[in-house]
Formats: structure tokens, sequence, C-alpha cells
């Protein structure tokens, strides 16, 4: 069995967990989400697309009549065992929409938002469904982006990618790499790390690395810039003008930046209100993009912002100074 498969559906009720314990090693290692849902199919994603597991282990595209229900006893086995039987306890996450288990996967909560009269949610109850992500280190997945840091002066790097793409997996490596006294790299790094998965307990960061767990990105990078003098900072999946801005404080010290963005295109990308703040007031120049959900941790091109965004004629369409 693929360990980190296993990892992942350590959690779940016994009766689902003993029937993907069964499926095919190699289907495994190329899943990247199991989908429970109540009263629902059991559905893996991978590379393969979407596929309904089947009550014997196996996997079918289309065969309704052998697939494997979960039923509302097992979802809330499920994630009942995954909040450590105290659902209070990651209250803050569940409102944002997910868990982190203990290993590093994150898992996506769906339910019935609770809010209070100013519209904020503070409670989620009747789970109705759960995405377990499948979270794997591919070693050496950065290693393209080290001459970025290595040669010259350093840069901003922004990574691009769609859902699954694997930007939390090659920030986790950039991590490593970059503070691990080898391959001309000995940066004091600090890792803002909000759900707790680059890094989760236990696992191991660079020699020369901090991790911030758990805090806000927006919080984390303003007590690193101030308490632990990082020469470089990663921050992972930035998604608000707050978080910007905070990186925009932190740049303007200088600190050096790499950080991931969704995005799974060059004109999803150029299209985003934040894309263009983050390069033009927080001075990323450097633009990763990866190659998507078939291929984690796999990059598709390096370039400079205005080489990708500049229109043909070089102009810059107005999204670029």
């Amino acid at each position: 069995m693929e360990a980190a498969f296993e990892r992942a559906v350590s959690f779940l009720e016994s009766g689902l967990r003993s029937v993907l314990e069964e499926t095919d090693e190699l289907l495994q290692k190329q899943t990247g989400e199991i989908r429970l849902r109540a009263d629902r199919p059991v559905v893996l994603f991978g590379s393969y697309g979407s596929v309904l597991l089947q009550r014997d282990g196996t996997v079918s595209a289309t065969r309704l009549d052998a697939a494997l229900f979960c039923t509302p006893e097992q979802l809330s086995d499920s994630f009942h065992r995954l909040c450590n039987y105290s659902v209070h306890t990651h209250i803050r996450s569940i409102t944002q929409g997910f868990v982190t288990t203990d290993g590093g996967d994150r898992v996506g909560v769906v339910g019935t938002a609770v809010c209070d009269e100013t519209g904020n949610i503070v409670s989620v109850r009747d789970i109705s469904a759960l995405c377990v992500r499948v979270s794997r280190e591919v070693a050496g997945c950065a290693l393209p982006l080290l001459p970025l840091f290595t040669e010259g002066d350093m840069q901003n790097v922004l990574i691009a990618g769609a859902p699954g793409s694997g930007k939390t997996t090659i920030l986790r490596d950039l991590a490593r790499q970059l503070s691990a006294f080898s391959n001309g790299c000995r940066w004091k790094t600090a890792v803002m790390d909000p759900r707790q998965e680059l890094f989760p307990r236990g696992g191991k960061a660079g020699f020369n690395c901090d991790v911030f767990r758990g805090y806000p990105n927006r919080e984390a990078v303003r007590m690193a810039v101030r308490t632990m003098s990082p020469q470089m900072i990663l921050c992972d999946e930035i998604a608000s003008m707050e978080e910007a801005r905070a990186i925009e404080q932190g740049v303007n010290t200088g600190v050096r930046f790499a950080a991931s963005i969704h995005a799974g295109s060059p004109a999803e990308l150029s299209a985003r209100p934040l894309f263009r703040f983050l390069t033009q007031r927080c001075g990323f120049t450097k633009i990763v993009l990866l190659k998507g959900a078939s291929s984690p941790g796999e990059i598709a091109s390096i370039t400079e912002r205005k080489e990708l965004f500049d229109a043909p004629d070089g102009s810059s369409g107005g999204l670029l100074p």
C-alpha cells in the first residue's frame, strides 16, 4: 500500500478505510483526492479523472450498481475522527472550509453554515461532504528554481497553478532547498504555514528554516519580519489583498518572497487584481507556471512577468507598468 495514500485514509471510518486499502497500489499512487458525500458513492480523482469506488476495491467510470456508497453515519464518524473527537478545537479552520490532518493532508469540509448577525460564519453543522486531498512529497521538484536564488540577486517568485497542481508540494521542497546548506543555499528562511500542510507536526524543514504553523499569513509575515530577520519568506496560497499588503510591507524591509497563487492559465492569472498588486507593488518579477493536476509539482515554465503578459504588439494591455 502506498504510504501517502495509507496516511491520508487513516482517519476514515473503518468500513470505508478497509475498502480503500484494497485498491490497486498504482491507482493509489495516481489518486489526488477522495470524495465522500452522504448517501452518495465514494469518488476518487487523480490523473485518470473521476471514478467510482466499487465495493470490492476496484473502480469504474460508470458502474453505479456496485459502487460503494458512504452512509451519513460513516461520514459523521469520519468527520469526528478527523477532528480527534474535538470539533470545537478545529472550529476556526472548519469555518474556512477545511481541517488538516496530523499528517498534513487537507480535508475539505462541506455542510450548513451558521452565521452571526453580521454574516460571518461562526460554525458549520450537518456535515454533508469531505474531500481528502492526498499530499505527497516530490523530492527535488524545486531544483529548477534554485538559480533564481543563487545566481545574482535573489528574486521574488510567484508560483501559479490550478488546484491540485502541486503548489504546496513545490513550496515545501523549495523551503528545504533554500535552507539546506547545500546547492549554494543557506538563506535564513521563514515559512508561513497557516493550514499546517507544508510542514505538519513532526515534518522536517531545512536546517536554517523557521515554520509559522497555524498563523494567518498576514500576521505571520509581520511577526517573522519583526522577530526572526529572515532573508526569504515562503507563503502558500495568497488569496486576499490583506495578505498581499503584508507581503508589500515585508518586501519594503528588504525580505525576498516566494509565494503561490491559484490560477489555471496565464489568462486567468493576468485577470486577477491580486496578481497585479503582487507584481506591481510587491516586486514579483519571476512567474512559475505549474503543469496541472495530472503532473503535481512539475513546472511548465519559468518566465519574466513582462514576457508572459505583454500583449503581442509589445504593450502591457494596461496590466503592467
